[in-house]
């Protein structure tokens, strides 16, 4: 047991007693102690982002330990607290990578980016969306464009778009043309609810050209049959 008589100290395998800071070996013969490794403060955990950029840059007379190892604590405790900073910086393009960022991110970059999208989007869909986004926005204002936003949007539904434009022309200069205003129809071959068909009319008026007209026809569900 302890030199100060400490009974109630649990024992150990082999007549050991744990008493703070000391191992006691309690047994016939003289008593023997070893000190044990301090328990008090954690040492300096490694950089976050193993640059340790702040030591690295030191000069040598300030890593010199021969005189103490005060100037490498200090630094590492700097480095505690801005590493952190640091490794967010670091990992910055990957927080806004469309494959990568969180979804609070995603929808931050899509509102950047000006998009118009189907918000019950799984977020595998929408990272794809937001992949895509310079090719939208080359098409912008054309059917291959229209074809391509619907599909990147409501990727399960049978969605065709049928154009209904035309030329008409003249030989006769002097007669005006009265030519139809364009339109196209966009085709859902499946009943679907009235909450999504708003939501692709919503996606049709922001990726159609302003002066063209369309229409949206949806498949009617099926009635039951009488019994």
């Amino acid at each position: 047991m302890g030199e100060d008589g400490d009974d109630d100290v649990p024992a150990l395998d082999g007549g050991t007693v744990q008493v703070t800071g000391f191992l006691t070996y309690a047994g016939e013969g003289f008593a023997s102690v070893r000190t044990e490794l301090s328990t008090g403060e954690e040492p300096t955990p490694p950089a976050v982002t193993n640059r340790a950029y702040l030591r690295n840059g030191l000069p040598a007379i300030y890593r010199d330990e021969r005189d103490g190892d005060f100037g490498m604590r200090f630094i590492g405790a700097l480095e505690n607290v801005l590493d952190p900073i640091v490794a967010v910086i670091d990992g910055m393009p990957a927080h806004f990578d469309p494959a990568l960022a969180p979804l609070d991110v995603l929808e931050l970059i899509t509102a950047w980016l000006g998009l118009e999208y189907n918000e019950s989007l799984p977020v595998r869909q929408l990272r794809k969306l937001v992949q895509n986004a310079a090719e939208l926005g080359r098409r912008r204002g054309t059917r291959s464009g229209l074809e391509m936003a619907l599909q990147l949007n409501f990727p399960d539904l049978p969605l065709r778009i049928e154009d209904q434009g035309e030329v008409t022309w003249s030989t006769d200069a002097s007669t005006a043309v009265d030519a139809k205003p364009p339109a196209f129809v966009v085709y859902c071959d499946q009943a679907i609810p009235e909450a999504e068909q708003a939501a692709i009319a919503r996606l049709i008026e922001d990726v159609k050209p302003v002066h063209v007209h369309y229409r949206l026809r949806v498949k009617a569900p099926k009635k039951p049959k009488p019994e």
